[in-house]
């Protein structure tokens, strides 16, 4: 699962300048925003 963070990481850092969203980003990730949203904060906690 580090892997796949990892490379969500880098899809962001190459987009600094676009326009993300949750939406864009967790599409992206290939799983709902929802879902994306709960991974993020088993992270951070």
């Amino acid at each position: 699962m580090l892997n796949e963070l990892n490379h969500v990481i880098d899809y962001i850092e190459e987009h600094l300048t676009d326009e993300l969203s949750l939406e864009i980003i967790s599409e992206y990730a290939g799983v709902s925003d929802y879902n994306f949203r709960k991974i993020f904060f088993i992270f951070q906690g």
